[in-house]
């Protein structure tokens, strides 16, 4: 017992390879929803936002460890998170909030599997989102925890989006084709993702490319128009050159 206490945590509880790849679009989904809570989150203090790490939920001897697409933590120390090479629950708590994001590989395993390991560890709400509408009906299904159980959460149809309420994250989450959007209800606003930040970037390029032509058609008129009043210049010295005095 004193060897296991004595182990370097990052090496008794590592990173581990990382499985194989999903499809583009699980990818896609991920990336976009970790950045989207990423930045929606940062500077909160005590908020840990992770994406595709290894979550230890026992300690040796038996250790165990999941890998959630997506989870959000409160209360728990950011920066140590970071520098770990995995997310210890003893150590840092529980997950508030955890996403699954269903593939033709992971969605047995999803909905059979990982509720009972996101309940012994504490989860306060699972969500699944299946963004080909293959696997899931509907396409966005989330738990809350009830003492020992799981309770399905509402989700409604909301103008072709299918609409849930996540209480842990105080969001609206929003499943729309193979897209899942985040928006703050106090605000009414979207969170942007990293689609939401190209698309905007690109807006800006335009606007910087427009303004840089409108400068230069405003400078070719400017130098047009004094070339003109220069010429009309030297007509009116040249007539006044051959009025005779």
């Amino acid at each position: 017992m004193s060897l296991l206490a004595d182990l370097d945590p990052d090496v008794a509880y590592p990173a581990t390879l990382p499985e194989m790849a999903e499809s583009w679009l699980h990818t896609e989904v991920r990336i976009a929803t970790y950045a989207a809570l990423r930045g929606h989150f940062a500077g909160r203090p005590g908020c840990f936002v992770g994406s595709d790490f290894n979550v230890y939920y026992r300690p040796r001897p038996d250790s165990a460890f999941v890998v959630p697409d997506i989870f959000v933590s409160f209360g728990a120390n950011p920066d140590a998170i970071e520098r770990a090479a995995s997310y210890r629950v003893w150590d840092s708590g529980a997950p508030r909030f955890v996403l699954e994001i269903t593939s033709k590989r992971t969605h047995r395993r999803n909905r059979e599997v990982k509720p009972a390991i996101y309940l012994e560890m504490g989860v306060e709400e699972y969500w699944r989102f299946d963004p080909t509408g293959e696997f899931d009906t509907p396409a966005l299904q989330g738990h809350r925890r009830t003492s020992s159980a799981w309770a399905p959460i509402e989700v409604t149809p909301d103008g072709g989006r299918t609409l849930g309420r996540s209480r842990a994250l105080g969001l609206d989450l929003h499943a729309e084709a193979s897209r899942l959007r985040l928006r703050d209800p106090r605000t009414g606003l979207w969170l942007p993702d990293h689609n939401d930040t190209r698309v905007e970037r690109d807006a800006a390029e335009a606007r910087a490319t427009d303004a840089e032509a409108a400068r230069r058609a405003a400078e070719d008129r400017a130098a047009a128009a004094e070339a003109e009043l220069a010429a009309l210049r030297r007509r009116m010295s040249d007539k006044d050159g051959d009025t005779p005095r």
